[in-house]
């Protein structure tokens, strides 16, 4: 085997590529135990199919399929390497016009871009010297990191698949994306995922750490009272479920979700969430509350600024709000923060099972400045 992994390396023919930044080569021998230090990373175990345990012979049996790949035309797999040592392994697989592309980096390498990159050196080679057309991008739903690889690199972020990928976990579900030849690499969509703060509260994008507290509030009476189509019994499951989904909509450019989280502590406490976000018609605005931090001001303090937010930073001209006739309370937030009732649909709204008016509230960013 070392033998073999050695000519194999001596002889490929690789085309070597760089932005100045980073290096897109052949694997080495060199390379052997950080590529086994990446695969090994606990991230890598949990997002990508790889052999466990996985030890020096599977990194060595690694290179030699890679360059294999590059004789029989099956594979572009290149080295990234990051001032002067590996980061990582990017691939396009495929032997036709459509490709999959796929990329680990090491721990150390991360956080630095260094994906995108790599993604736009490889897809680029790949439509000037195979002749691709298409490059897929697929990600077991949750990989937050490679979904925002994918988003930065200009990807169109297609949808959805159930029962998709098998990962070492099983069978999981899939997002998916797209990336055509010519076009370019900028994102196509706003992902609004900003942090800012309040006297008492930070509001945040939602975060794994979340999902106990986004359980116990889907759950609360209340909240089932107008949250209505929840599932019965509702478990952590389905919380991750709904923080991935919103995770999701954000990197489209249709949602924004901030948990509202104490300030010292980060504890999650409420939800606030913009939603159908267009340029002209602006955005719908929703929120729920963790059951302990309803009466403490979580909202009448955090909801309010969310509203200056998505005026003043993220650009909207204009919030819509709905609540249910017998929703005292939000209500009550709507007149707090600005809004004006302009109508009321007539029995639009389910309430615990009774069916009754839904109100109207909407806000121009002018009457914000108010």
């Amino acid at each position: 085997m070392r033998a073999e992994l050695i000519e194999l390396t001596a002889t490929s023919d690789v085309p070597v590529l760089t932005d100045g930044t980073i290096t897109l080569r052949a694997h080495q021998t060199d390379d052997v135990d950080r590529i086994v230090g990446y695969a090994t990373d606990s991230l890598t175990m949990r997002w990508a199919k790889m052999p466990s345990p996985y030890g020096r012979s599977d990194a060595e049996r690694f290179i030699i399929n890679a360059l294999q790949g590059w004789r029989n035309g099956t594979s572009m797999i290149w080295a990234i390497e990051h001032d002067g040592q590996f980061a990582g392994s990017i691939d396009l697989r495929g032997p036709g016009r459509i490709v999959d592309i796929g990329f680990g980096l090491h721990p150390d390498a991360r956080g630095e871009g260094l994906v995108r990159r790599a993604m736009v050196l490889a897809m680029q080679y790949a439509v000037d010297n195979r002749d691709v057309e298409v490059v897929r991008w697929e990600a077991a739903e949750g990989n937050l990191t490679s979904l925002r690889a994918a988003h930065a690199a200009g990807f169109t972020l297609v949808g959805r698949l159930p029962d998709w990928l098998e990962m070492n976990s099983g069978v999981v579900d899939a997002w998916c994306g797209k990336w055509h030849a010519g076009e370019s690499f900028e994102p196509k969509t706003v992902w609004h995922a900003t942090t800012f703060e309040t006297e008492r509260f930070r509001l945040r994008p939602l975060e794994a750490k979340d999902d106990e507290r986004i359980r116990e509030t889907l759950d609360d009476p209340i909240s089932r009272k107008y949250l209505f189509g929840r599932p019965d019994p509702l478990t952590v499951e389905h919380a991750a479920a709904e923080r991935t989904r919103k995770w999701w909509t954000a990197a489209r450019g249709e949602t924004c979700t901030w948990a509202v989280a104490d300030k010292e502590t980060d504890h999650y406490l409420a939800d606030i969430s913009l939603f159908k976000i267009d340029p002209v018609v602006g955005a719908e605005i929703g929120f729920y509350t963790h059951p302990e931090a309803r009466g403490a001001g979580v909202l009448g303090e955090a909801f309010p600024a969310s509203v200056r937010h998505s005026f003043d930073v993220l650009g909207l001209r204009r919030l819509t709000m709905f609540a249910a006739d017998s929703n005292e309370g939000s209500k009550r937030l709507a007149l707090r923060a600005g809004f004006n009732e302009f109508g009321t649909q007539p029995l639009a709204a389910s309430s615990a099972g009774k069916i009754e008016d839904l109100l109207g509230y909407e806000l121009l960013a002018e009457e914000g400045d108010q």
